[in-house]
């Protein structure tokens, strides 16, 4: 918890010997141990914590609140209304220091489900943290973190809906992961087009990032994630944060082309209980839109995910 350490109270910078031997320990591993990682548990979205130059503590990332927290606040709020999708798109593009692996973004953590708080899916809904609304909701939270620009955290059951709260000296419930086999699916999809496993989603292991669409009304955005861009390397991340269907819906796309559907969260592989709402491969042929060079019609589920890839 580095604010204690540069700070009595966990703001600024009044204990400078703190931040100087933060910077010391942080300076001496990079250059003897180089390909380690340093984390700070920090959460005060302040770049320095990530800085080399300029007398930074030169931590290689941190925590980062201004992803936790909207995200979060979004994907929990119960009625649709309460949703801001200028917020989620805030905690998409933040970026430390034009680098974007410098954050750890997550939806739970020791700490935020703990405190007074609980895991994502009992937040959505505490009298049935496994139900309909828990698994859409939590999942969005989980694919936002799978593809927004930064190192992704998961927390121990959230893969398989564990619910409550974190204790201790509570185990996790593994029987859970068979309960809720096609949801832990969903996340080792998600996982494997982070990683880029077929070849196709390039773009979400790099740096770029842009918002290609973004309706506050509808609750609906899209962003455009990129490491060099085109085919194979550019992807686009469609998320519908509201409990209605939107069918042969226009949004902005950053290029024309054929734009493959790699993963539809709704699909009924993941869960009996999700509608398996048809969406498809769409052509960005359009006229221009929100800033974008062309567009495309896409046809997405209440409360989720779909992500496309540009076809050679």
């Amino acid at each position: 918890m580095t604010p204690y350490i540069r700070s009595v109270n966990a703001s600024g910078r009044d204990l400078p010997e703190g931040w100087e031997l933060m910077r010391w320990v942080n300076t001496s591993v990079r250059e003897q141990y180089p390909g380690r990682i340093l984390i700070a548990e920090d959460m005060h979205k302040d770049p320095s914590i990530t800085q080399v130059d300029n007398d930074g503590a030169a931590f290689h990332a941190q925590w980062d609140g201004a992803f936790v927290h909207p995200v979060r606040d979004a994907v929990i709020a119960r009625e649709d209304d309460w949703r801001s999708m200028p917020a989620v798109a805030d905690a998409v593009t933040t970026v430390y220091n034009a680098d974007a692996f410098q954050r750890v973004i997550y939806t739970e953590s020791h700490d935020e489900v703990a405190n007074g708080q609980a895991r994502v899916v009992s937040e959505v809904h505490a009298d049935d943290p496994t139900g309909w609304f828990a698994q859409k909701r939590s999942t969005v939270g989980a694919a936002l973190a799978l593809t927004a620009p930064g190192i992704p955290m998961l927390f121990q059951g959230q893969e398989f809906l564990q619910g409550e709260w974190f204790r201790d000296d509570v185990p996790v419930d593994w029987d859970l992961s068979e309960d809720h086999h096609g949801i832990v699916r969903l996340y080792r999809d998600l996982i494997r087009l982070r990683r880029n496993w077929r070849d196709s989603t390039r773009g979400l292991s790099g740096h770029g990032v842009a918002v290609t669409h973004l309706d506050d009304e509808a609750n609906l955005l899209a962003f455009h994630r990129w490491a060099d861009g085109g085919p194979g390397d550019s992807t686009v991340v469609v998320v519908n944060l509201a409990n209605a269907a939107l069918e042969d819906y226009r949004i902005g796309m950053p290029s024309a082309g054929l734009w493959r559907l790699e993963l539809n969260s709704d699909a009924r592989i993941y869960s009996d209980d999700f509608g398996d709402f048809v969406s498809t491969d769409t052509e960005a042929d359009g006229e221009g839109l929100g800033g974008q060079p062309v567009s495309a019609l896409i046809s997405i589920a209440p409360y989720s995910v779909l992500i496309y890839s540009l076809v050679p």
